[in-house]
């Protein structure tokens, strides 16, 4: 029974193969971690995979100590450098949220780039920056593109890292028609709480699966937590990479994402989780403080 413009899409009638692809990179080293990148793509076209996410920046890295180093390791996406990823998701018939420090002009931003068959399926530039690494001298995104792109039978929202400390960016792609938010991250160890917790409430509270993509390896001295994950409307984790490198894979349900309404027996009610919103209620959520 649908309660929100997001259920009225027809269903896929099967299940659709998401991975996420916790795979280290290399600061810096474009074209070694393209090449990774591409490889691990060609192998999820084997597997049958629409969809696989990689972390945040990993094509650049991302602990940089100044925007000059930042500025250099970041890439425009027409360099020539990316292509082997543009032809991999050609060859292999399969979507990719792949994570860059992307220059354009004098401005370089911390991207997620979802690359597809076609091309450019879409594009995010993180909004939210916290003191850490590039965020430090990056520009932040301001909405330029749709944050929800249908690439068939899954629609795909992006988001980065930060953002999930933001129940409003979530909730923005859940009412933009996400059936699963793609969420390549940088979490360094003491992010404990938002690997065993958060991810799974952003999940609950939307109705929607969430795939995040981490890394288990080092970069300047900083280590990643992993954990890479992919966690279903109920909030469950389906899989869980742990603390090792690696690329883990879930089936997931779109139909269960486009119904917004929870339906229970004993004793019998309903919670009708989009349609009972007061929008008119939550005007503090968008004034700023500081």
């Amino acid at each position: 029974m649908s309660d929100s413009p997001v259920s009225d899409f027809a269903a896929p009638a099967a299940p659709v193969r998401v991975s996420v692809a916790q795979i280290p990179s290399l600061r810096g080293d474009i074209e070694a971690n393209v090449a990774a990148v591409a490889q691990a793509i060609l192998d999820a076209g084997r597997s049958g995979d629409t969809l696989i996410v990689f972390p945040e920046c990993g094509l650049s890295g991302y602990m940089f100590t100044d925007r000059d180093q930042v500025l250099a390791a970041s890439v425009p996406v027409s360099d020539p450098r990316l292509a082997p990823i543009f032809e991999a998701a050609a060859r292999a018939g399969v979507h990719a949220v792949v994570g860059l420090l992307e220059a354009d002009g004098e401005r370089v931003y911390n991207t997620a780039l979802l690359v597809g068959p076609g091309g450019i399926a879409g594009r995010y530039r993180k909004q939210h920056l916290p003191e850490l690494g590039a965020d430090n001298f990056v520009d932040p995104g301001n909405g330029e593109e749709p944050r929800v792109i249908d690439i068939g039978p899954i629609r795909v929202g992006l988001m980065i890292c930060f953002d999930l400390r933001f129940p409003e960016s979530a909730r923005a792609l859940a009412l933009a028609g996400a059936d699963v938010v793609a969420m390549p991250t940088n979490w360094p160890l003491a992010s404990h709480f938002l690997a065993d917790h958060m991810t799974r409430v952003r999940a609950v509270e939307n109705l929607l699966y969430l795939a995040v993509a981490d890394r288990a390896d080092a970069e300047a001295g900083t280590r990643f937590l992993g954990r890479s994950q992919i966690i279903d409307p109920g909030g469950d984790v389906l899989v869980d990479a742990g603390d090792t490198p690696g690329v883990v894979t879930a089936e997931i349900d779109p139909a269960r994402a486009r119904i917004k309404r929870l339906e229970f027996d004993e004793p019998k009610f309903a919670l009708p989780v989009f349609a009972a919103r007061r929008p008119e209620q939550y005007g503090a959520l968008t004034e700023h403080q500081n």
